[in-house]
């Protein structure tokens, strides 16, 4: 036993003498407080939480169950800025800025050619966008029989050239950090070329998301809500349904990884439900068994008894959620109608303080009220796979689901 233990303390000591190291030299801000974060999807997990020595320094370490991890993370003073940082199995390196006031141009990685690549492509994206911005407005100030008119045209087409260049050069690279920069440039609406129309942008973001994004990169970069919600976005600028359930169809059916497809669903159902588009849900290929016709799941109480609704409206929602307000306010409007029916209303929430639940809760007329405090990840909303709030379930005396919906108008007008 004892042989076990000494192997193990050795085996154990060996990990951490290889575990990644990052140094961070910020001598201007000594004694600041610090957290290190790491994302998965839309989840922040803070990995570390210390302060800075009195030289401005520290040295973070990948913790164990992070070894594997890919991604880009996020290194926070707690009293306003910080660093990012690449993690791409390449080894110890040093992040910092030796200035007092900094500028992106101050910060600098030593032995990082991830972090260095993704900074220096930024910088040289932002000098080509002030130019052109600078030049277009020059370009205002004069007319076509002016002389520099001709000369600011030129500068501006050497400018787009360099720009589309070195999106490029960005798109040919291997590294994790371009990946990074594409889905960044993304999010932040910049195409391939300055001179693209507002269309053709459109088609080559949608193009972009449905066949480029590698969704396992996208899960640890930070930007796995704000690169969708920039999607839907395009996708419902086009006002296209079949464009949208094709597209929708096409990013589900390219990835295979079980656990971020299952990512992937409940973004697609968050997303396509936020929009009113659930009746687009069924043409992504997915066996919806919460759909029309099919037997609701059985409901559990506080009690941990289960209970099949019959004759129910089931509501799902949150108390900070806007939507989910209006909704409730219209159904607290129309609970006498249901009452005439005969129709109960059951209320789930993914509240987790239950001073903000119950102030809400209160104010609800019905009797049925349930909440575990346990978020999305409540047994009941994992029954029905509710990923998006609000959610409502209309369920018939056989404890059928009748409809599903998002507004409780669509649910009125029929």
């Amino acid at each position: 036993m004892k042989r076990i233990i000494v192997l193990l303390t050795v085996l154990y000591a060996a990990l951490a003498l290889q575990a990644q190291k990052i140094t961070i030299n910020l001598p201007h801000f000594a004694s600041k407080e610090y957290v290190w974060i790491m994302s998965n999807g839309e989840k922040l997990d803070t990995v570390a939480r210390s302060t800075l020595d009195t030289n401005g320094q520290t040295v973070l370490t990948v913790p164990p169950a992070y070894n594997n991890w890919r991604g880009m993370s996020s290194f926070l003073l707690t009293s306003g800025g910080g660093l990012e940082l690449i993690l791409n199995n390449e080894g110890d390196f040093t992040a910092g800025c030796t200035v007092e006031a900094p500028t992106i141009n101050d910060i600098y990685y030593i032995g990082s050619k991830e972090n260095s690549f993704f900074l220096e492509q930024y910088k040289q994206q932002q000098k080509s966008l002030n130019k052109t911005g600078a030049i277009a407005t020059a370009i205002q100030a004069y007319t076509p029989k002016d002389r520099i008119y001709k000369t600011l045209l030129k500068e501006k087409k050497v400018l787009e050239k360099d720009y589309a260049g070195l999106q490029q050069h960005i798109a040919e690279s291997p590294l994790y950090a371009a990946r990074m920069r594409q889905m960044w440039n993304f999010c932040n609406g910049m195409g391939s070329h300055l001179d693209l129309t507002e269309k053709e942008m459109m088609e080559e973001g949608r193009q972009y998301v449905r066949e480029v994004v590698d969704f396992n990169q996208l899960w640890n970069s930070g930007m796995w809500k704000p690169l969708f919600s920039q999607w839907m976005n395009i996708e419902i600028a086009q006002k296209s349904d079949s464009i949208l359930a094709a597209d929708g169809h096409a990013i589900l059916a390219r990835e295979q990884d079980g656990n971020i497809r299952m990512a992937l669903v409940k973004k697609m159902v968050l997303l396509f439900n936020q929009y009113g588009k659930e009746n687009l849900l069924s043409q992504l290929g997915l066996e919806d068994l919460l759909s029309p016709g099919n037997q609701a799941p059985k409901l559990f109480l506080p009690d941990s008894t289960a209970m099949t609704p019959t004759n129910s409206l089931v509501i799902f929602y949150e108390s900070d959620c806007g939507n989910c307000v209006n909704e409730l306010e219209q159904l607290k409007g129309n609970y006498a109608v249901l009452q005439e029916r005969k129709i109960q209303v059951i209320s789930i929430s993914a509240d987790t303080d239950e001073a903000i639940y119950k102030n809400n809760a209160d104010t609800f007329p019905w009797k049925q009220k349930l909440c575990d405090f346990k978020g999305f990840d409540g047994v009941n909303f994992r029954n029905y796979a509710v990923v998006g709030t609000p959610t409502i379930f209309v369920i018939d005396g056989k404890g059928k689901i009748t409809g599903r919906y998002a507004h409780m108008a669509d649910y009125f007008s029929k």
